[in-house]
């Protein structure tokens, strides 16, 4: 008891105490302000006709990477842009699945490609193609034909037909092994 208030002494707290209630604190504060800024940060810049320089299909944890249609590394064009789950027009597109915290959806690609370009991994499952000089002893394919409408391949010597219902188009691809 203390002489002048009649009531028993409080022991003082130590600086730990106040350490141990204020961490926590801060951890809830800065994970609230994270989430915040994740929820806000949004794919609005991913963009159905957009070129990209994609290295794998299928799931990925981050927004692809974005190339000027005329470079060598963009070898996909974003035909249609779905939630996650959703499913891609009709057509032989390839998906690429991204799935962050904030922002899932699924691009639905095409080959972005001209007439007599090369590409290796073309017949590769998971690996994106890539678009290599002809002379490259690794490709696998060539694009004989492209037509900014849904078409066939028979005027020419393709073996694959890579067609699509948004934007209509059709390349024809003659693998070479």
């Amino acid at each position: 008891m203390t002489e002048h208030s009649g009531e028993p002494a409080r022991p003082k707290r130590s600086k730990w105490f106040w350490a141990g209630l204020l961490v926590p604190v801060a951890i809830v504060v800065l994970s609230a302000s994270s989430w915040i800024v994740g929820y806000l940060s949004n794919t609005d810049d991913v963009r159905v006709g957009d070129c990209y320089a994609i290295t794998t299909f299928g799931d990925v944890g981050e927004d692809p990477a974005k190339a000027d249609c005329g470079s060598a590394e963009a070898n996909v064009k974003a035909g249609a842009k779905t939630d996650a789950g959703g499913a891609c027009p009709a057509g032989e597109y390839d998906q690429l699945t991204v799935d962050k915290t904030f922002a899932s959806y699924k691009l639905c690609m095409m080959i972005n490609a001209k007439q007599g370009d090369c590409l290796e991994n073309f017949l590769a499952d998971s690996v994106a193609y890539q678009k290599v000089p002809c002379s490259e002893p690794a490709r696998d394919a060539e694009v004989l034909k492209v037509v900014d409408s849904v078409a066939t391949c028979d005027d020419t010597d393709a073996t694959h037909l890579k067609s699509y219902s948004t934007p209509p188009s059709t390349v024809c691809v003659k693998s070479t092994r």
